[in-house]
């Protein structure tokens, strides 16, 4: 009889141990398997970051093209401007333009009142 409940004793004993050994079986799967999921989404991330920098990258040369090319058109557009300023207000240096039938007619008339003069 002592010995059958020695049998149990020990056997209940194991049980126990398995019970435990099982448990921690299963929590250190779990550790693992959380581990493993944070190593992934880290990676996903990781991936995303890159993502996202090459992204700010390609952003960033457009940006810098896009402002070279309005700085361009500002300057084209300043130049317009003085042109247009020049052309409205009215230049002091230049002499006024008369076509050439009136230069000749005049000095025509300037011609004809001359002999006049001389000859008259």
């Amino acid at each position: 009889m002592r010995y059958i409940e020695e049998l149990e004793r020990k056997l209940h004993a194991q049980r126990q141990s398995l019970e435990t050994q099982a448990t921690a079986l299963r929590l250190a799967k779990r550790d693992r398997l959380r581990a493993a999921e944070q190593v992934r989404q880290a990676r996903r991330q990781a991936q995303a970051a890159l993502r996202v920098q090459e992204d700010l990258r390609r952003f960033r040369e457009q940006l810098a093209e896009a402002q070279a090319l309005a700085e361009e058109i500002e300057k084209e557009n300043v130049q317009l401007r003085r042109r247009i300023r020049l052309l409205e207000e009215p230049n002091p240096e230049e002499p006024p333009v008369v076509p050439l039938e009136q230069l000749t007619f005049r000095y025509f008339l300037e011609g004809l009142e001359a002999e006049e003069e001389a000859g008259g």
